[in-house]
């Protein structure tokens, strides 16, 4: 009975609350404008800076065939044949195109694991990877993580990458943050970034 007694009670103050509207102690309250500080510098520069400070390595690429000759040396030079696991399928025939072979192993087999993204936050690194980039959600992420993104790809802040998708609905979104992967998930991070802008300068 006690508990039926202290239960109406604390729906007779919800009730109450309800009926009971307070006004907006801050009505002039703006939260519209932007509360970061403005990026002057290039957007890539800032998402080098801000991945290398996480920990993570930044891999600059002139174009894909540069990264394809990158990323073929360092899987060499880590003697990492036969160990990499490609998140998607259009991205295996891409690497299995160009002379690399990824497996089809499992997840949680897996040392190396790399994938395509959707998006890359310039102001604090944050990469977005959804269900048009990799077929699976992510589950047990390997101890290296391979992400590739173009420069184009690269944007200021995450409402800029989240508003991108309102085109092309994917099934599932995923954010992964540096800072805490190289923390609690995994030991190693490269972030692959293709040139893909063309200068006119």
């Amino acid at each position: 009975m006690k508990g039926n007694s202290e239960k109406g009670k604390v729906l007779k103050l919800i009730r109450n609350s309800l009926l009971d509207k307070a006004d907006i102690p801050y009505s002039n309250l703006d939260m519209d404008s932007n509360i970061y500080a403005p990026i002057n510098d290039d957007p890539v520069m800032v998402f080098a800076e801000s991945i290398v400070g996480n920990g993570g390595k930044f891999v600059y690429c002139k174009d894909e065939e540069d990264m394809i000759n990158k990323l073929n040396s360092l899987i060499e030079y880590r003697n990492w044949s036969n160990k990499i696991l490609s998140y998607g399928n259009a991205l295996k025939d891409y690497l299995q195109a160009n002379g690399i072979h990824t497996n089809q192993m499992e997840e949680e087999k897996a040392e190396v694991g790399i994938s395509l993204c959707h998006s890359a936050c310039a102001r604090n690194s944050l990469i977005t990877v959804t269900s048009n980039q990799v077929d699976n959600e992510f589950g047990k992420l390997p101890d290296i993580l391979i992400v590739i993104t173009f420069t184009s790809q690269i944007v200021t802040d995450l409402k800029t990458s989240l508003n991108q998708l309102t085109e092309d609905m994917p099934k599932f979104i995923t954010t992964l943050n540096p800072n805490y992967l190289l923390k609690e998930e995994i030991k190693e991070l490269y972030l692959f970034t293709v040139e893909n802008i063309i200068q006119t300068n």
